[in-house]
Protein backbone atom coordinates (compact mmCIF):
# COMPACT_ATOMS: atom_id res chain seq x y z
CA UNK A 1 0.00 0.00 0.00
CA UNK A 2 1.21 3.17 -1.25
CA UNK A 3 1.78 6.03 1.56
CA UNK A 4 -0.97 9.21 1.16
CA UNK A 5 1.91 11.34 2.78
CA UNK A 6 4.51 12.72 0.34
CA UNK A 7 7.92 12.88 1.36
CA UNK A 8 10.66 15.43 0.19
CA UNK A 9 13.66 17.30 2.91
CA UNK A 10 13.32 20.78 4.16
CA UNK A 11 14.43 22.84 1.89
CA UNK A 12 18.12 23.38 2.07
CA UNK A 13 18.41 19.45 3.04
CA UNK A 14 20.62 17.24 1.63
CA UNK A 15 21.43 13.43 2.69
CA UNK A 16 24.63 11.80 1.41
CA UNK A 17 23.96 8.05 -0.32
CA UNK A 18 26.43 5.48 -1.67
CA UNK A 19 29.05 5.67 -2.56
CA UNK A 20 29.23 8.94 -2.04
CA UNK A 21 28.60 9.11 2.06
CA UNK A 22 31.86 6.31 2.29
CA UNK A 23 33.73 8.35 0.08
CA UNK A 24 33.10 11.35 2.59
CA UNK A 25 33.66 9.30 5.85
CA UNK A 26 36.86 8.06 4.77
CA UNK A 27 37.83 11.75 3.74
CA UNK A 28 37.01 12.85 7.12
CA UNK A 29 38.89 9.56 8.80
CA UNK A 30 42.13 10.30 6.78
CA UNK A 31 42.19 14.30 7.87
CA UNK A 32 41.18 13.55 11.58
CA UNK A 33 44.31 11.30 11.65
CA UNK A 34 46.70 13.41 10.05
CA UNK A 35 45.34 15.92 12.61
CA UNK A 36 45.82 13.78 15.80
CA UNK A 37 49.49 12.61 14.24
CA UNK A 38 50.23 16.46 14.13
CA UNK A 39 49.50 16.71 18.05
CA UNK A 40 45.59 17.49 17.79
CA UNK A 41 43.22 16.31 20.66
CA UNK A 42 39.62 15.54 19.49
CA UNK A 43 36.55 16.23 21.09
CA UNK A 44 33.24 15.69 19.81
CA UNK A 45 31.25 18.70 20.84
CA UNK A 46 27.45 18.39 21.78
CA UNK A 47 24.81 19.42 18.83
CA UNK A 48 22.82 21.38 21.21
CA UNK A 49 24.09 24.48 23.30
CA UNK A 50 21.91 26.81 25.34
CA UNK A 51 21.24 29.85 23.42
CA UNK A 52 21.60 32.59 25.91
CA UNK A 53 25.57 31.24 25.89
CA UNK A 54 26.35 29.95 22.20
CA UNK A 55 28.93 31.74 20.25
CA UNK A 56 30.86 33.46 23.75
CA UNK A 57 31.27 37.13 22.41
CA UNK A 58 30.34 36.30 19.11
CA UNK A 59 27.01 35.29 20.62
CA UNK A 60 24.27 38.07 18.38
CA UNK A 61 26.42 36.48 15.57
CA UNK A 62 26.74 32.72 15.64
CA UNK A 63 22.76 32.82 17.28
CA UNK A 64 21.69 34.67 13.94
CA UNK A 65 22.70 31.50 12.04
CA UNK A 66 21.42 29.24 14.53
CA UNK A 67 18.25 27.17 14.57
CA UNK A 68 16.05 27.80 18.09
CA UNK A 69 13.64 26.51 20.01
CA UNK A 70 12.17 25.70 23.39
CA UNK A 71 13.05 22.48 25.54
CA UNK A 72 10.36 21.13 26.37
CA UNK A 73 12.36 19.98 29.56
CA UNK A 74 13.38 22.49 30.91
CA UNK A 75 11.97 25.53 29.45
CA UNK A 76 15.14 27.05 28.03
CA UNK A 77 15.90 28.20 24.36
CA UNK A 78 18.37 25.83 22.55
CA UNK A 79 19.91 25.90 19.76
CA UNK A 80 21.49 23.67 17.30
CA UNK A 81 25.12 24.72 16.40
CA UNK A 82 26.04 26.09 13.11
CA UNK A 83 29.81 26.17 13.86
CA UNK A 84 32.04 23.78 15.68
CA UNK A 85 34.93 26.07 16.33
CA UNK A 86 32.95 28.47 18.45
CA UNK A 87 32.27 25.13 20.48
CA UNK A 88 36.12 24.26 21.08
CA UNK A 89 37.04 27.75 22.46
CA UNK A 90 34.45 27.10 24.61
CA UNK A 91 36.23 23.51 25.67
CA UNK A 92 39.43 25.12 25.85
CA UNK A 93 38.31 27.84 28.28
CA UNK A 94 35.41 26.27 30.83
CA UNK A 95 36.27 22.43 30.55
CA UNK A 96 40.03 22.07 29.94
CA UNK A 97 41.17 25.54 31.55
CA UNK A 98 44.48 24.90 30.98
CA UNK A 99 47.28 28.07 30.64
CA UNK A 100 49.40 26.34 28.42
CA UNK A 101 48.58 25.79 24.40
CA UNK A 102 45.86 23.66 24.07
CA UNK A 103 45.27 21.75 20.28
CA UNK A 104 41.79 20.64 19.34
CA UNK A 105 40.65 18.90 16.29
CA UNK A 106 36.74 17.94 15.46
CA UNK A 107 34.53 16.82 12.64
CA UNK A 108 31.10 17.27 13.15
CA UNK A 109 27.66 18.12 11.20
CA UNK A 110 26.54 21.52 11.47
CA UNK A 111 23.02 23.10 10.49
CA UNK A 112 22.27 26.97 9.68
CA UNK A 113 18.88 28.89 9.35
CA UNK A 114 20.88 30.55 5.77
CA UNK A 115 21.78 28.89 3.37
CA UNK A 116 25.69 28.38 2.28
CA UNK A 117 27.23 30.24 -0.45
CA UNK A 118 28.92 27.25 -1.21
CA UNK A 119 26.39 24.22 -1.72
CA UNK A 120 23.34 26.30 -0.99
CA UNK A 121 22.59 23.80 1.73
CA UNK A 122 21.88 24.59 5.55
CA UNK A 123 23.69 21.14 6.40
CA UNK A 124 27.09 19.87 6.09
CA UNK A 125 30.23 18.49 7.57
CA UNK A 126 32.83 20.76 9.30
CA UNK A 127 36.14 19.43 10.16
CA UNK A 128 38.83 21.33 11.41
CA UNK A 129 41.75 22.15 13.72
CA UNK A 130 42.42 25.06 16.25
CA UNK A 131 44.97 26.16 18.55
CA UNK A 132 44.42 27.71 21.73
CA UNK A 133 46.87 29.76 24.04
CA UNK A 134 49.27 30.34 21.85
CA UNK A 135 49.86 33.90 20.42
CA UNK A 136 53.21 33.60 18.28
CA UNK A 137 53.52 33.73 14.56
CA UNK A 138 54.34 29.93 14.46
CA UNK A 139 51.27 29.29 15.60
CA UNK A 140 49.40 31.16 12.44
CA UNK A 141 51.80 29.54 10.08
CA UNK A 142 51.08 25.92 11.37
CA UNK A 143 47.36 26.68 10.87
CA UNK A 144 47.73 27.72 7.69
CA UNK A 145 50.78 24.49 6.66
CA UNK A 146 47.71 22.01 7.91
CA UNK A 147 44.85 23.98 6.38
CA UNK A 148 46.85 23.42 2.89
CA UNK A 149 47.65 19.74 4.34
CA UNK A 150 44.31 19.12 4.57
CA UNK A 151 43.27 20.00 0.95
CA UNK A 152 46.45 18.45 -0.38
CA UNK A 153 45.21 15.02 1.52
CA UNK A 154 41.99 15.67 -0.16
CA UNK A 155 43.24 15.40 -3.37
CA UNK A 156 43.32 18.78 -4.33
CA UNK A 157 45.64 20.51 -6.36
CA UNK A 158 46.92 24.04 -7.57
CA UNK A 159 45.82 25.90 -4.47
CA UNK A 160 46.13 29.28 -3.94
CA UNK A 161 46.29 30.86 -0.73
CA UNK A 162 43.73 34.00 0.26
CA UNK A 163 45.55 36.01 3.32
CA UNK A 164 44.83 39.11 4.89
CA UNK A 165 44.29 40.95 8.38
CA UNK A 166 40.87 40.68 9.90
CA UNK A 167 42.39 43.70 12.17
CA UNK A 168 43.23 45.83 9.39
CA UNK A 169 39.70 45.62 7.85
CA UNK A 170 38.11 46.33 11.03
CA UNK A 171 39.90 49.47 11.48
CA UNK A 172 38.84 50.58 8.19
CA UNK A 173 35.25 49.92 8.44
CA UNK A 174 35.09 51.53 12.09
CA UNK A 175 35.41 54.49 10.70
CA UNK A 176 31.60 54.66 9.20
CA UNK A 177 30.08 53.20 12.07
CA UNK A 178 28.53 56.48 12.77
CA UNK A 179 26.32 55.61 9.72
CA UNK A 180 24.14 52.98 11.51
CA UNK A 181 24.82 49.55 12.11
CA UNK A 182 22.20 48.83 9.03
CA UNK A 183 24.42 50.78 6.82
CA UNK A 184 27.50 49.18 7.94
CA UNK A 185 26.64 45.74 7.16
CA UNK A 186 25.93 46.77 3.72
CA UNK A 187 29.16 48.24 3.71
CA UNK A 188 30.48 45.24 4.26
CA UNK A 189 28.73 43.61 2.21
CA UNK A 190 29.68 45.58 -0.49
CA UNK A 191 33.05 45.20 0.12
CA UNK A 192 33.44 41.38 0.08
CA UNK A 193 31.62 41.66 -3.10
CA UNK A 194 34.23 44.17 -4.58
CA UNK A 195 31.33 46.45 -5.27
CA UNK A 196 32.73 50.05 -6.13
CA UNK A 197 29.51 51.41 -7.12
CA UNK A 198 27.35 49.84 -4.63
CA UNK A 199 30.01 51.63 -1.94
CA UNK A 200 29.81 55.20 -3.83
CA UNK A 201 26.07 54.81 -3.22
CA UNK A 202 26.14 54.45 0.44
CA UNK A 203 28.88 56.51 1.95
CA UNK A 204 27.91 59.85 1.65
CA UNK A 205 29.81 62.27 -0.51
CA UNK A 206 30.69 64.37 2.43
CA UNK A 207 32.49 61.35 4.57
CA UNK A 208 36.38 62.35 5.03
CA UNK A 209 37.67 58.70 4.17
CA UNK A 210 35.05 57.67 1.30
CA UNK A 211 38.08 57.65 -0.84
CA UNK A 212 39.78 55.22 1.10
CA UNK A 213 36.88 52.39 1.35
CA UNK A 214 36.91 53.02 -2.42
CA UNK A 215 40.41 52.18 -2.84
CA UNK A 216 40.16 48.79 0.15
CA UNK A 217 37.94 47.17 -3.04
CA UNK A 218 41.52 47.30 -4.77
CA UNK A 219 43.50 46.11 -2.40
CA UNK A 220 44.55 43.06 -3.54
CA UNK A 221 47.53 40.93 -5.42
CA UNK A 222 50.77 41.09 -4.39
CA UNK A 223 52.93 41.93 -1.62
CA UNK A 224 52.89 45.57 -3.09
CA UNK A 225 50.12 46.56 -2.30
CA UNK A 226 50.82 45.98 1.51
CA UNK A 227 53.11 48.82 1.27
CA UNK A 228 50.74 50.80 -1.25
CA UNK A 229 48.20 50.41 2.17
CA UNK A 230 50.49 51.34 5.01
CA UNK A 231 50.53 54.87 2.78
CA UNK A 232 46.82 55.30 2.27
CA UNK A 233 45.83 54.04 5.77
CA UNK A 234 48.82 55.93 7.60
CA UNK A 235 46.31 57.73 9.45
CA UNK A 236 45.08 54.52 11.52
CA UNK A 237 47.33 53.75 14.20
CA UNK A 238 47.23 50.43 14.32
CA UNK A 239 47.35 49.82 10.66
CA UNK A 240 51.17 49.81 10.06
CA UNK A 241 51.53 47.19 12.96
CA UNK A 242 48.93 44.71 11.38
CA UNK A 243 50.00 45.73 7.91
CA UNK A 244 53.61 44.83 8.61
CA UNK A 245 52.54 41.57 10.74
CA UNK A 246 50.59 40.33 7.28
CA UNK A 247 53.85 40.88 5.14
CA UNK A 248 56.00 38.82 7.63
CA UNK A 249 53.86 36.01 7.82
CA UNK A 250 53.42 36.04 3.46
CA UNK A 251 57.35 36.57 3.29
CA UNK A 252 57.75 33.46 5.58
CA UNK A 253 55.22 31.95 3.44
CA UNK A 254 56.99 32.25 0.93
CA UNK A 255 60.50 31.16 2.10
CA UNK A 256 58.44 27.74 3.16
CA UNK A 257 57.80 27.49 -0.64
CA UNK A 258 54.34 27.96 -0.56
CA UNK A 259 54.41 30.58 -3.59
CA UNK A 260 50.80 31.38 -4.91
CA UNK A 261 49.52 33.60 -2.34
CA UNK A 262 46.58 36.18 -2.83
CA UNK A 263 46.61 39.22 -0.48
CA UNK A 264 43.17 40.72 0.13
CA UNK A 265 42.99 43.18 2.35
CA UNK A 266 39.11 43.93 1.84
CA UNK A 267 38.63 40.35 2.46
CA UNK A 268 34.87 40.01 4.59
CA UNK A 269 34.97 36.19 6.02
CA UNK A 270 31.99 34.34 6.52
CA UNK A 271 31.72 34.42 10.44
CA UNK A 272 33.30 37.97 11.44
CA UNK A 273 34.71 36.74 14.72
CA UNK A 274 37.99 37.07 13.73
CA UNK A 275 40.29 39.65 14.73
CA UNK A 276 43.86 39.26 13.14
CA UNK A 277 45.47 37.27 10.66
CA UNK A 278 42.45 35.83 7.98
CA UNK A 279 43.22 33.12 5.72
CA UNK A 280 41.65 31.00 3.06
CA UNK A 281 42.28 28.47 0.63
CA UNK A 282 40.83 28.38 -3.62
CA UNK A 283 41.03 26.16 -6.60
CA UNK A 284 40.32 26.87 -10.21
CA UNK A 285 38.34 23.87 -9.88
CA UNK A 286 35.82 25.28 -7.75
CA UNK A 287 34.29 28.98 -7.52
CA UNK A 288 34.17 28.99 -3.91
CA UNK A 289 36.82 28.53 -0.80
CA UNK A 290 37.64 25.13 0.17
CA UNK A 291 38.76 26.13 3.54
CA UNK A 292 39.00 29.18 5.90
CA UNK A 293 40.55 30.61 9.29
CA UNK A 294 42.32 32.62 11.40
CA UNK A 295 43.30 34.41 14.48
CA UNK A 296 39.93 35.22 17.00
CA UNK A 297 41.61 35.97 19.88
CA UNK A 298 39.01 36.67 23.07
CA UNK A 299 36.13 34.63 21.29
CA UNK A 300 35.82 33.14 24.56
CA UNK A 301 36.94 34.45 28.58
CA UNK A 302 37.47 32.13 31.25
CA UNK A 303 38.84 35.38 33.11
CA UNK A 304 39.38 39.09 32.12
CA UNK A 305 42.48 38.40 30.01
CA UNK A 306 41.56 37.35 25.95
CA UNK A 307 42.70 33.82 25.14
CA UNK A 308 44.48 33.94 22.14
CA UNK A 309 43.25 31.43 19.33
CA UNK A 310 44.07 30.48 15.68
CA UNK A 311 42.24 27.92 13.97
CA UNK A 312 40.90 26.99 10.38
CA UNK A 313 37.82 24.43 9.24
CA UNK A 314 36.70 22.83 6.32
CA UNK A 315 33.21 21.80 4.62
CA UNK A 316 33.92 18.01 3.95
CA UNK A 317 31.20 17.67 1.89
CA UNK A 318 31.89 20.51 -0.63
CA UNK A 319 35.57 19.77 -0.68
CA UNK A 320 34.66 15.58 -1.60
CA UNK A 321 32.67 16.92 -4.86
CA UNK A 322 36.31 18.16 -6.52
Amino acid sequence: MSSKVRWSLPDGVDELLPPKAIEVEKLRRKLIDEYIDSGYEFIIPPLLELSESIGGEAHDEIQSYAFTFKDNLTGKDLSIRPDISEQASRIDAYRIQSNDAVKLCYAGEVVKSKSSKILRSRTTIQVGAEIFGDSSMAAELESIKLMLKSLEISGIKDITLGIGHAGFTASVLNQFKQLGQEKLTLIEKALSKKSISDLENLVPNEHKHKASILTLCEMYGDLDIISKAKEEFAYLDSSKESLSHLETIVNQLKEMGIQDIHIDLGEVQGFKYHNGIVFSAYSDKAGYVLSKGGRYDGLRKASNEDRPAVGFDLDLVAVSNL
